[in-house]
């Protein structure tokens, strides 16, 4: 084969694509199409996840928790804590916030809501051993109680927490 170079015995074959560049003026594209496009790419700031802030406008946010706060909003808490375990990755974690902002609105005054994202509270990932996602762990005068694995619906996290809920109910 006659102008195709031979590396090491073998026959090398080079395919070429052909790009054709548009002009940064070509009439399909605006300024303004560009621009909106450029926001789009860059995030305009906003935090990636679907999350809606009708919760925010309701009551109560869940408490975000990291390493170091852990001790006084969970283990010192005199109310029974919901902490969902999350990482930004986690699609079914994503998929629950609005629901785990739900609950944090709703039982404000009898349970304390809380998120902690593992992957930037190493510590509390260890010391829990948290390897499932999403990881709902229910602590009631610092010490777990219950450990719900997987995609929780709003129903299934109330009656967890149900229990709970009497029990300090009891105590208070």
């Amino acid at each position: 084969m006659r102008g195709i170079p031979r590396i090491g015995g073998r026959w090398r074959i080079i395919v070429r694509s052909e790009y054709r560049l548009m002009p940064f003026t070509n009439h399909h594209y605006s300024t303004g199409t560009l621009f909106v496009l450029v926001l789009l790419a860059a995030g305009c700031g906003r935090d990636s996840s679907p999350v809606s802030d009708t919760a925010s406008l309701n009551g109560a946010d869940p408490i975000q928790l990291s390493d170091e706060t852990f001790q006084s909003e969970v283990l010192d808490s005199e109310l029974p804590v919901l902490v969902d375990m999350w990482a930004p990755w986690c699609q079914p974690c994503i998929a629950m916030k609005p629901t785990i902002r739900e609950l944090a609105s709703e039982l404000s005054d009898r349970v304390k809501v809380a998120e902690l994202n593992i992957e930037q509270n190493p510590f509390i990932k260890e010391k829990y051993n948290i390897d499932k996602y999403p990881m709902l762990l229910v602590f009631v005068d610092g010490i777990e109680v219950q450990r719900l694995i997987g995609t929780q619906s709003r129903e299934e996290l109330l009656e967890a927490l149900s229990s709970h809920l009497a029990s300090s109910n009891r105590r208070g």
